[in-house]
């Protein structure tokens, strides 16, 4: 198979790494919108906590299970062009779903649900050209990507909320639709080769050696190994909010430290992390960023509960998520290098299974307050972030002598 022509040319692209912060933007703004300023409109018209939960929830799904769906980005069209019409599509989707606030609950879920199915598809294709980044500037470009991703929705969902509060509905989701499908206008400016056409039956075939070569290596299931880990998780970012009242917080201090201050520190983060990915091993990356969110958890935990260490300790705690995500980014194009049909759906892939820790952390520090309190939470969050940094940097010193599965971002200086 390797002598058929190429579905999808893996060319090296020379794109600023700040492209992708732009691009993320709409990815980013997307979630925000979904997740902030959704549930605040809802509890002004008087829908009740546990319906909005469930309209959230049902309508955010997609970036579980994206995956499914994401071949259509190695299919037909250039990635840059998925990219460009998925954001069109959230945009407008979510645009439309603000205008019904008041009405249908039924079709507002169909609409926002519908937003994060586009908005799945378009980080498969953003993160197929992602791939094309030199392996020396791949962690540059993966933290810009997520600082766009957390800033843009952090910063843009503050920013929707303050007009929801001094414009009309039309207004709001005029400006929403605008502000996501804007910033994938960038993508043009992505010199991506088009696509050898061919049938429909051909690209399945490429898409299938390239996923089926992927899941072969044995350095795909080290590194699903790092992703399922708890490294990373950074599960406060989640939880943070409903822990206020126990540092003796106000609604404002609550407002910036969890809202745009954490969204902007988690972006620096993203920043530092990306420049650190590209300077050494990323797997041993990967492992130490969950060093500085265990040292900021002890400290949430162990310190006097004061709005001063919630604000300490939190704002560090963004910075190290922010390292962690990047990083994160960073080892899943690694993993993926370069490849011909299936780079979006291997992004997809891989990039869903580091949603999977999340979730579950969020719901172990949750049991760990039920049993022990605020003690309980942080140390279950301090220990699974620190005890599993260590273990998997014994993993990689151990695979590093045997040689068995090199990681390819050893010499990315």
């Amino acid at each position: 198979m390797s002598a058929d022509p190429e579905i999808h040319q893996p060319a090296t692209l020379q794109n600023p790494p700040w492209l992708f912060g732009v691009l993320a933007l709409s990815k980013g703004l997307v979630g925000g919108v979904t997740s902030l300023l959704l549930p605040y409109l809802l509890r002004k018209t008087g829908v009740p906590v546990d319906r909005i939960a469930s309209i959230v929830a049902i309508g955010m799904s997609p970036a579980v299970w994206f995956f499914l769906w994401s071949p259509l980005a190695d299919m037909g069209f250039r990635r840059r062009d998925w990219a460009l019409s998925s954001a069109l599509g959230g945009g407008l989707s979510l645009g439309i779903a603000i205008l019904g606030i008041h009405g249908s609950q039924f079709m507002l879920t169909t609409l926002v649900f519908l937003a994060c199915v586009f908005r799945g598809l378009f980080t498969a294709a953003v993160g197929g050209l992602l791939t094309g980044m030199p392996v020396s500037r791949r962690g540059r470009a993966a933290g810009w990507y997520q600082a766009g991703n957390i800033g843009g929705g952090a910063v843009g969902g503050g920013m929707v909320i303050w007009l929801a509060d001094h414009a009309s509905l039309p207004i709001v989701g005029a400006a929403i639709s605008v502000a996501i499908t804007l910033p994938a206008l960038a993508v043009v400016l992505i010199d991506e080769p088009l696509p050898v056409r061919t049938a429909i039956g051909r690209q399945f075939a490429v898409m299938f050696h390239d996923i089926r070569d992927l899941f072969r290596s044995a350095r795909t299931w080290l590194a699903l190994l790092f992703f399922l880990s708890p490294v990373g998780a950074a599960a406060l970012l989640y939880l943070i909010s409903g822990l206020a009242p126990e540092y003796h917080a106000s609604n404002n201090q609550v407002l910036w430290v969890t809202g745009i201050g954490g969204g902007l520190l988690t972006a620096v983060g993203c920043f530092a992390g990306g420049l650190l990915a590209d300077r050494m091993n990323r797997m041993v990356a990967y492992a130490l960023s969950g060093i500085p969110l265990a040292a900021c958890a002890l400290y949430l935990g162990l310190a006097h509960p004061t709005p001063t260490t919630f604000a300490a300790g939190y704002s560090l705690y963004c910075v190290a998520a922010g390292v962690a995500y990047a990083v994160f980014t960073a080892l899943v194009l690694d993993v993926i290098g370069h490849r011909r049909g299936g780079v979006c759906t291997a992004y997809a892939v891989l990039n869903s299974s580091g949603n999977f820790p999340v979730s579950y952390m969020t719901w172990l520090d949750g049991v760990g307050y039920k049993h022990w309190g605020l003690h309980g939470l942080m140390g279950t969050d301090a220990l699974s972030n620190g005890g599993f940094a260590i273990l998997l940097l014994l993993i990689v010193a151990f695979v590093g002598r045997s040689g068995t599965a090199p990681d390819p971002s050893v010499n990315c200086a």
